[in-house]
C-alpha cells in the first residue's frame, strides 16, 4: 500500500465519522472511477434521503466519493447526484427484480448515475446520459452465486423537450398556410344578400 491509498482511506473514514456506524464507505481497491465499467463499490446502503448525516443518504455517498476523488485523482471529476427515484418507491422501472441482472427504462428522464444495491454493498455507475439500459449485481462481492438485487437508485434530470427539426417547422407552416387558404376561399364563395322589403 502506498501513502496516497492510506491517506485516502483515512480521509474517507474521517468524512464518515459524524455519521452512524453503517455509513457509506468506498471499498479501497474496488474503485478506480464511477465512469469505469465496474463503477465504484461502496459498503453500506443508499436511498433518496438528501440529509448528508443520514447513513443511507445519497448525499453522503456523493460526499464520500468526492473526498476520495481529492486523494485519488484517477477517480475523475467530483460528482453531483440529482436524485430522481428508486425501485423501492417507484414501480415499473426495471425488469428482473429479485435476480442478479435485468434491464431498466426511465422514459422522459435522462440518467447520469445509478446505484445498484445488493447485499451489504452498492455500486455507483456513471451512465452516459441514457434513458434505458441493463443492470447487474456482478460487480458486487459475492460467493459463488451473484447476489439478488435489493434496489436501484437513479440520478439525473427530466429529458428536455425537443426542438422541432427544420422539416417539421416547414410542415407546420405549410399546414397553417393551407388552413388559412381554405378559410379565405370559403369567405370568397359566400355572397352578401340583402333583405328586401
Amino acid at each position: 500500500m502506498n501513502l496516497k491509498t492510506i491517506l485516502a482511506g483515512a480521509t474517507i473514514m474521517m468524512a464518515a465519522a459524524p455519521c452512524t456506524a453503517n455509513a457509506s464507505i468506498i471499498v479501497i481497491g474496488k474503485c478506480s472511477s464511477v465512469a469505469s465499467p465496474s463503477g465504484c463499490l461502496f459498503l453500506g446502503n443508499i436511498n433518496g434521503n438528501d440529509n448528508v448525516f443520514n447513513s443511507n443518504s445519497y448525499k453522503q455517498a456523493e460526499l464520500v466519493y468526492n473526498v476520495y476523488n481529492n486523494f485519488v485523482p484517477s477517480a475523475g471529476p467530483n460528482i453531483t447526484l440529482n436524485y430522481l427515484f428508486d425501485t423501492n418507491t417507484t414501480a415499473g422501472l426495471i425488469n428482473g427484480a429479485g435476480t442478479a441482472s435485468g434491464s431498466w427504462a426511465t422514459p422522459g428522464y435522462v440518467i447520469d448515475y445509478m446505484a445498484v444495491k445488493a447485499g451489504s454493498y452498492f455500486t455507483l455507475y456513471k451512465v452516459a446520459d441514457l434513458s434505458s439500459g441493463s443492470w447487474s449485481t456482478f460487480d458486487i462481492p459475492h460467493g459463488r452465486n451473484a447476489k439478488d438485487l435489493s434496489h436501484i437508485v437513479f440520478f439525473g434530470s427530466e429529458a428536455a423537450a425537443g426542438v422541432p427539426e427544420p422539416a417539421t417547422w416547414g410542415m407546420m407552416i405549410a399546414g397553417v398556410g393551407m388552413a388559412g387558404g381554405a378559410l379565405r376561399r370559403r369567405r370568397a364563395r359566400q355572397q352578401v344578400r340583402f333583405a328586401t322589403a
